[in-house]
């Protein structure tokens, strides 16, 4: 009788055990396999492009040719996690970001002043440090671009992307004229297809897309001003992928030291 005894009890807590590492196991293994996925289906897509071709109003603590730097809230949440600068774009020149949509929201592009007193530095705006405010429209499910600048202030211009896809071996471009230069009306010369590809493009405006085939080598663009064939600015070496679409942004402004006309190309898909 106590050898049963016995066996029975070695039994059970064997069971006992058993039971006991199975259950924290299962438990483990569900919580790190647990994937969350930000439901996007609600939200509107954004990227901000900053074309504010000026020295003036800087940090103190920034370089001479970075111009304003800001950071954006929508609807009071700040949306770029570094300073936005002269030249960049945020979130990069090849994504958008996923922001919430809606009607009336409101922007705030506020000067990117830090406490570098507090590790990490975190924003510290003083009285006029609010730059500009304004309304706008995101619709769920859209693409958007703001672009911040004008001839000659702060100003934004918020405009939707409408991106239809290239056929197949082909790819889309475009042209966005935002010079402080508001008298100059450009047109791009595709040097692959020994012609002008985009005309007329005046201050502000951004072109319809234009679909091109790949080309076997590398393209350059040479953006004139309109009427001329003396290049004001190219850009070299450009090699597109198949059914994606970019748009050229001009940037800059004459005789500005550091921030004379330029060109850059971002992805739009």
């Amino acid at each position: 009788m106590k050898k049963i005894t016995i066996a029975l009890l070695s039994i059970l807590s064997i069971s006992i055990c058993i039971l006991s590492c199975k259950k924290n196991n299962d438990d483990g293994i569900a919580e790190n396999n647990k994937w969350v996925y930000t439901d996007t289906a609600n939200n509107a897509n954004i990227r901000i492009i900053h074309c504010i071709a000026s020295n003036t109003p800087n940090l103190p603590s920034a370089s001479a040719n970075t111009g304003p730097q800001f950071f954006t809230y929508l609807n009071g949440k700040k949306l770029n996690g570094n300073a936005l600068s002269y030249g960049g774009q945020w979130p990069s020149p090849s994504v958008y970001a996923s922001v919430e949509s809606g009607t009336n929201l409101r922007f705030d592009l506020v000067s990117a002043r830090l406490n570098f007193l507090v590790v990490p530095n975190i924003p510290a705006p003083i009285a006029g440090d609010t730059f500009l405010t304004f309304n706008g429209t995101l619709n769920k499910g859209k693409f958007y671009s703001l672009y911040v600048g004008d001839s000659s202030n702060f100003k934004a211009e918020l405009r939707e992307d409408i991106l239809p896809v290239p056929l197949y071996q082909r790819y889309k471009i475009r042209l966005a004229n935002w010079l402080m230069n508001p008298l100059d009306t450009l047109e791009v010369y595709s040097r692959r297809n020994v012609g002008t590809i985009i005309s007329n493009i005046t201050h502000k405006q951004v072109s319809d897309w234009v679909e091109l085939d790949i080309p076997v080598v590398n393209d350059t663009f040479d953006i004139r001003r309109k009427g001329t064939t003396v290049n004001y600015v190219s850009f070299n070496g450009f090699a597109p992928a198949g059914l994606r679409m970019y748009t050229m942004v001009m940037r800059g402004k004459t005789g500005l030291t550091g921030k004379g006309v330029s060109v850059n190309i971002l992805t739009n898909r």
